[in-house]
Formats: C-alpha cells, sequence, structure tokens
C-alpha cells in the first residue's frame, strides 16, 4: 500500500502532461473532422500513416526509456564523458539508420500508395513526403527524451508534444480551403512541428542536463547492443496498436470514409486510456523495477494486482458511458462543417464497440510492464502475434464486409491477448491473478452488467446531447460508487483501515 501511495505523486504529475497533450491531440482531431468530415482526403491522410507508424514503433515508440535507460545505466559509476560518448555514438548511428529507412519509404512512395489501393496517388504522396520525414525527428527526438529522463529532467519532453499539435492544429488552419488541402497542412504542420518540439526542444533539455554535444562516430557494438534488447519492445510496441493498423489495412477495402470513421472512433475511446493508464503504467515501471530487482515480491505482486483491479473497476464504468453515450459524444465532438449528422451515425456504431477495447487497452499498460521487469519481453510479443493473426484470420475470413464488424473483429483477439498475459503472469513463481483479484474483477464485471441492464431499459430520449449524458453519467457513477461502499473489494479502498 505504501508502495501506491509513493505513485500518486508522479501519476498525478505524468497525467497532467498526458492530459495536456490528449487536449491538443483531441481539438486536432475535432478540426480535423470539421474541415475534412469523412471522405476520400481524411482516409488518405491514415493510409499515409500506415508506414511511419510503423517506423515509430521501431524507435519502440513510448517503451523506448525502458530500452536506454537500463543501458545509460551501466555508465553510472563511470565519469560523465564515457556515458557523454556512449550516447552520442548510438544517438547519431541510430538517427543515420532511421534517415536511412526514412528515404527509402519515400523512394517506393507510388509503390506504397498501389499496395494501399489508394484512389490519390497524388494527393498521397504529397501527404506521405513530409509524414515519412518526420519519424526521423520523432525517433532522434525520443532518444534524447529518454536521456533526460535518465537525468530525472521531464519538462522539456512533456512540452514536445504540445508544440507538436499545435503546429499541426495551425498548419491546418491555414490550409483549410478544401479537405485535400488540409490534410496537406496536417502533415507539413507535423514535420515543422516534429523537428521544433522533438529536436530543437530537446537538445536544449540535452544541454540543461549538461550533455556536451559533439559529433561522435556510431559504434556498430553499441548499436547491435540496443537492437538486441530493444527489438521484442520494437515487435510488442506494433502488437499494442494492432487494431488500428489492421483497421487501416483493411478499412481500405471497405466504402469511402471507412478508415476516418474508426480514426475518429478511436481517438475519443482511448482518450481515457492516454490519461489514465498510459500515465499508471509509465509512473509506476521504475517502482516495479526496482521492487523485482530488490526481490521483494510480496509486495510487487500487491502493487500490480491493486493497479489491475482499479483500473478495470474505473474502466468497466467509462465503457458504459462511452457505449451508451456514443451517439451523444460524436455529435458534440464533430458534429460540425463537413461532418454531418449522417457521419455521427457511422462513426458512434463504430465507437460503440471500439469502446470496449478500453479495457484490454488499460489493463496491457501494467500487465506488459510487469513482464518487462522481470526480462520477459518475448512472451507478450508471441501472445500478442497470436492476437494479431487472429485478428487477420477473422476479418479475412468474414462474409459480412461492414465496418462494425470489421471492428467487433478486431477488438476480440484484444480482450484474448490481455487475459493470456493475465492469466500467466507470475511473480516469484506465484500467478497475479490470485483468488482475491479474480473476486475483484468478477465484482466489478457483475456491477458492469448490471448498470448495462438497467441502462438498456431505461428510455432516455427527447433531450439534448448534454442532458442524455448527464443522465448516463450519475446512473454509472451512483451505481459504482454505491457499490463501492456497498461490497468489499480487496484490493479497491474507499476507507482507512
Amino acid at each position: 500500500m505504501q508502495n501506491y501511495k509513493k505513485l500518486i505523486g508522479p501519476i498525478s504529475i505524468i497525467s497532467l502532461a498526458y492530459l495536456m497533450s490528449r487536449i491538443f491531440g483531441f481539438v486536432r482531431e475535432i478540426l480535423l473532422a470539421n474541415w475534412t468530415g469523412i471522405s476520400n482526403a481524411s482516409d488518405t491522410l491514415d493510409l499515409a500513416f500506415v508506414i511511419p507508424d510503423f517506423l515509430f514503433y521501431l524507435s519502440a515508440g513510448g517503451y523506448l526509456a525502458i530500452t536506454l535507460i537500463p543501458l545509460l545505466s551501466r555508465f553510472e559509476k563511470e565519469d560523465d564523458d564515457k556515458l557523454n560518448s556512449y550516447f552520442l555514438s548510438l544517438l547519431n548511428g541510430l538517427t543515420v539508420i532511421f534517415l536511412s529507412i526514412s528515404i527509402l519509404g519515400f523512394i517506393f512512395r507510388y509503390e506504397i500508395a498501389d499496395i494501399f489501393g489508394v484512389v490519390n496517388q497524388d494527393l498521397f504522396v504529397k501527404v506521405f513526403t513530409p509524414i515519412i520525414f518526420s519519424q526521423v525527428f520523432f525517433f532522434s527526438g525520443a532518444i534524447m527524451m529518454a536521456y533526460q529522463y535518465f537525468k530525472n529532467e521531464f519538462k522539456y519532453a512533456a512540452i514536445a508534444p504540445v508544440i507538436y499539435n499545435l503546429s499541426i492544429i495551425l498548419f491546418g488552419w491555414i490550409y483549410s480551403s478544401t479537405p485535400e488541402a488540409t490534410v496537406y497542412g496536417f502533415a507539413l504542420g507535423g514535420l515543422i512541428g516534429s523537428f521544433l518540439g522533438h529536436i530543437v526542444i530537446q537538445l536544449i533539455g540535452l544541454r540543461s542536463v549538461g550533455l556536451s554535444y559533439k559529433f561522435i562516430k556510431p559504434k556498430a557494438m553499441f548499436l547491435s547492443q540496443y537492437f538486441k534488447v530493444s527489438l521484442p519492445l520494437i515487435v510488442g510496441q506494433s502488437i499494442a496498436v494492432m487494431d488500428e493498423q489492421l483497421f487501416r489495412i483493411f478499412g481500405s477495402f471497405l466504402s469511402i470514409g471507412a478508415i476516418a470513421s474508426f480514426r475518429y472512433a478511436r481517438r475519443v475511446a482511448i482518450l481515457p486510456v492516454g490519461v489514465i493508464a498510459q500515465a499508471v503504467g509509465v509512473a509506476s515501471f521504475p517502482t516495479l523495477s526496482n521492487l523485482f530487482v530488490n526481490k521483494k515480491f510480496e509486495e510487487l505482486r500487491e502493487l500490480i494486482r491493486r493497479q489491475v483491479s482499479i483500473l478495470f473497476f474505473l474502466n468497466v464504468a467509462i465503457v458504459l458511458f462511452f457505449f451508451f453515450g456514443s451517439d451523444e459524444v460524436v455529435s458534440i465532438v464533430y458534429e460540425r462543417g463537413a461532418f454531418t449528422s449522417n457521419d455521427v451515425q457511422r462513426v458512434s456504431s463504430i465507437m460503440s464497440v471500439v469502446s470496449f477495447a478500453i479495457l484490454p487497452w488499460s489493463i496491457n499498460q501494467i500487465v506488459t510492464r510487469s513482464f518487462y521487469v522481470q526480462s520477459k519481453y518475448w512472451y507478450p510479443v508471441l501472445i500478442g502475434t497470436s492476437a494479431t493473426v487472429l485478428s487477420t484470420l477473422l476479418v479475412l475470413s468474414s462474409t459480412n464486409n461492414s465496418e462494425s464488424n470489421y471492428a467487433v473483429l478486431i477488438v476480440i483477439p484484444l480482450f484474448l491477448y490481455s487475459l493470456v498475459l493475465l492469466f500467466t503472469l507470475k511473480i516469484g513463481n506465484e500467478k497475479i491473478l490470485n483468488r482475491d483479484l479474480a473476486i475483484d474483477l468478477s465484482i466489478s464485471t457483475l456491477i458492469g452488467s448490471v448498470v448495462f441492464t438497467f441502462i438498456r431499459f431505461l428510455s432516455v430520449s427527447g433531450n439534448s446531447n448534454i442532458m442524455n449524458l448527464l443522465i448516463y453519467l450519475t446512473i454509472i457513477a451512483l451505481a459504482f460508487i454505491v457499490s463501492l461502499n456497498v461490497i468489499k473489494m480487496k484490493y479497491i479502498k474507499v476507507r482507512k483501515e
């Protein structure tokens, strides 16, 4: 319990940083919907991100610090010059590799457009070009951020996504004359924003923590060591977002706007995951790692169980809110400009399915990191790969080629992925999913099922969108708060003992 209390401060700080980033990103999506609606242009923007996003995952995404910090820690007892030289050698070498991959993607841009069956290839190439090169800035910036985390400096890294999103919004607005011009403005703004936020600001951050920048020739030994450690995380991160990538790929086989519809639905649903669950995962990792290294297995198990139980309980309530309020939420967030009432119905039908993915998205933030602290990287990759293959086979074999059905077939394996990891997770040869945790999760599910049934038969019509959402929020909040005070749960405490 003490370890959990110690995490409240860091979790709150990181949650605030993620919240600001998500808010600006959310505004960006609202404006994109306003200026482009559900159109061929918005689909093209999503398709242009498929390859660049995979390149971003080659940096292990948000897990890069997990890879680099242990490597940098080996120099803690050495002099600063050795740490300085090692880091710069790694930074320069990885940047050259990533730049080369981006150039390769640029050379084959038309072939990539053919593979995705892009309708407007000229627009795709125009949008793809700035996006593919912005990934170099993301990657180099992520490495520089990891070094700052190692030095306990966080503020410069927190500024990066704010600058990035503001730049996209600015250039999207400047180019907002047509949907096609808007998506190009978004791509151009992303390039400029990634350079300013992830390169310029991070160079200032490196200087603030005492890094002396000079050109150091990359060493093959350091690069080989990095890839050896990070490879499972690279693959694992690609699997973690398999739902988005699979829908982009298979959505291109459906009607125009299918990819954009999923994008808009997913962006709303993932907001609480980014603000709450991801913050808990990031803030908890050093503590989880420290407990494991010091063989405090019982404390580690209790901390993981508490986090899983609390996240599951909160997210069951959030799923219910998004499921029943999908029409209202989508209308309030997106319905303006080029985004019509018909678009609302299309996106909300997908969102009612995608909202259930909040549960595995959230739990995975804790469970996967619990494997990583034990240096068990490949097992989550194996299970995730199996889930990805299952999703692919389900979609390919489906005779119902609709957006909602594809969403169901892609979300179901996410649950299986999360459940298998949770059922098999052990710390010190003892399973995390013990009887008490299973009871907690069952109680949360039962509460959710009762509330679901009640609202399902409740007639809520003739009210404004805001009023309907307030009704849903009130019912769900009261039901969960009362249940928490009436039903005893092992890992969720509302009163001091």
